[in-house]
């Protein structure tokens, strides 16, 4: 289930107000936005869970290891044009609840804010904030403990088209991670990445390009594991090729090359290959379209006992649109993580788990500013090393939202 939508809501002690609410939701009347600027919105959520905590068999928690979760959400999103200059951004609060595990119970937030600017014809950018506190997902944290999460982030890009067709681009980020339990401080840290880049633009919406990118990843606290503490601080490098295909009906993107990421302490940790992602979308008719991606990509592990995993994956969904009203969607992901940076002692051992989901959705749109949304996920995990636990667990949620 995604994220942004935190499925979490108490159940059969709270049925009745989260349906009734939801009926309430439903015989809104339909109103258009509030202004051409804002565009208020609520949310409500009802979720069943048959594992949350993503747990193996016969785990320490005992047997009840499902729950069903409810969840209300308020925001407002706005987008403002100045002159050329354009003002967007959102604001969000969601209160996420649990039956049984309701020690979870918790306040979400969420907010950004974004200038796209223009100067002249050839000189144009972004700049922009962003602030969330949710809770940490249970994919790779497994305690009933609750563990929030805040992510603050800034960034500014820029980009100057000079003859017709060439454009010199740059981007700069910083985004700081922290978590509320003493116990996953070691993973606060600080990520900046910057950007800078060349393109070839095509007429047709094409693109191709070269760019170099450095990350560094600042931890403050040292990661304790086994009797040896160790910084897991690194510095990664790449070189990619970037390309946008644009084929009418088909659209290819690409951006790959080679990555380098190094360690200030043990560089038997260290790890360099071929890094990047590549996605197609296609609409195949007029109601149904596809979508698949494949990536081979370093990514920051929430688990504790290890600082990155080399994540080697696949995805393939497909949409259908049979009515104005009615939006169906199916996806599939399968990803296998290699672990290169565990540290047992003096020696960095090796391991790694195979996950595999699948998510199908159905959504409803009684009137424009409307939709209710019912979803079925199912996932599981197989692990070869004690870095992750395999797990399987499945869901169900309903949810409804409206626009005002």
């Amino acid at each position: 289930m995604p994220e942004n939508k935190r499925l979490t809501q108490r159940a059969p002690r709270a049925r009745g107000p989260v349906l009734a609410l939801l009926g309430g939701l439903i015989s809104l009347p339909c109103h258009a936005a509030l202004s051409d600027t804002f565009q208020p919105y609520v949310s409500a959520a009802y979720a069943y869970d048959d594992n949350l905590l993503r747990l193996p068999e016969n785990s320490v928690y005992g047997p009840v290891q499902s729950d069903t979760i409810r969840s209300v959400i308020a925001g407002l999103s706005f987008e403002r044009p100045v002159g050329r200059q354009v003002f967007s951004g959102s604001v969000q609060a969601s209160k996420v609840s649990f039956n049984h595990f309701s020690q979870l119970d918790y306040t979400g937030k969420d907010a950004s804010l974004q200038w796209q600017w223009q100067l002249g014809n050839r000189l144009s950018g972004t700049a922009g904030a962003s602030y969330s506190e949710t809770l940490v997902p249970f994919t790779d944290y497994h305690s009933a403990d609750q563990n929030l999460r805040t992510r603050r982030g800034d960034y500014v890009s820029g980009a100057w088209r000079f003859l017709s067709d060439w454009q010199v681009r740059g981007r700069y980020s910083k985004d700081r991670f922290s978590y509320d339990l003493q116990s996953q401080r070691s993973l606060d840290r600080d990520e900046t990445n910057g950007v800078i880049g060349v393109d070839y633009l095509g007429s047709n919406g094409s693109s191709v390009g070269l760019q170099f990118t450095r990350q560094k990843g600042d931890y403050p606290h040292p990661v304790v594991l086994l009797g040896y503490s160790f910084d897991p601080s690194y510095t990664q490098d790449q070189v990619q090729l970037k390309v946008l295909w644009n084929l009418g009906a088909t659209q290819l993107e690409f951006l790959g090359g080679h990555a380098r990421r190094s360690h200030q302490v043990l560089a038997e940790r260290d790890a360099s290959g071929s890094n990047g992602r590549a996605t197609a979308n296609w609409a195949a008719l007029g109601a149904l379209s596809f979508n698949a991606s494949l990536w081979r990509e370093f990514s920051a592990f929430e688990g504790g006992t290890v600082s990155y995993s080399l994540n080697k994956g696949a995805s393939v969904g497909a949409t259908w649109v049979p009515t104005a009203k009615i939006k169906t969607e199916l996806k599939y992901r399968h990803e296998r993580r290699e672990f290169p940076g565990l540290v047992s002692g003096a020696s960095v051992l090796d391991g790694s788990d195979l996950t595999r989901g699948a998510v199908a959705s159905v959504q409803y749109s009684p009137r424009n500013n409307m939709q209710l949304t019912l979803s079925a996920t199912h996932d599981t995990r197989s692990a070869t090393s004690g870095i992750s636990s395999a797990y399987r667990a499945n869901g169900a949620s309903l949810s409804a939202t409206v626009q005002f």
